[in-house]
């Protein structure tokens, strides 16, 4: 393994690190100051948020840090970088799309990760309970905004 994938890999770790850091401090204040199940729930969401676009921007930084590499010698590398950046961007505007589509079909909260291959999704609602007709209007807007097949695609609720 090269001296930079060492590198990355532990920068990689350490952001992982405290981003679970920084999560558990969070839910650990909630549960102090004596928040309801509601405003942890919301802080789920936001603090979930949050973590996916902190990681989404360590990404981005390091493929436009390969992208900015000078020399011939690394132009297959700055074209997977290019790849893999579009693939992200790709992801972050589906999440977007369908979590604006879902709170128009009247979910509250409602959190959703695409991999950055467009082909798994993870749908986390706030909802005690799913019905069956919530789940078929959450499976509708995937399969008709994503093209994701159903069995790719995850709904918890929460």
């Amino acid at each position: 393994m090269s001296k930079g994938k060492k590198i990355a890999l532990i920068l990689s770790m350490v952001v992982v690190l405290v981003v679970a850091a920084v999560l558990n401090v969070t839910l650990l204040s909630n549960k102090k100051t004596g928040n309801t199940d509601d405003t942890v729930q919301t802080g789920f969401f936001a603090t979930s948020r949050l973590d996916r676009q902190s990681t989404r921007d360590y990404e981005i930084a390091e493929l436009n840090a390969i992208l900015a590499m000078e020399g011939d010698e690394y132009a297959e590398a700055k074209q997977n970088a290019l790849a893999q950046k579009q693939q992200i961007v790709n992801a972050m505007e589906t999440e977007m799309l369908l979590e604006t589509l879902l709170k128009a079909q009247g979910f509250d909260e409602v959190l959703v990760t695409v991999n950055a291959g467009l082909d798994n999704v993870s749908v986390i609602v706030d909802k005690e309970e799913l019905t069956r007709d919530d789940t078929v209007r959450i499976y509708n807007i995937i399969a008709t905004e994503a093209a994701i097949e159903p069995d790719y695609v995850r709904i918890v609720s929460v």
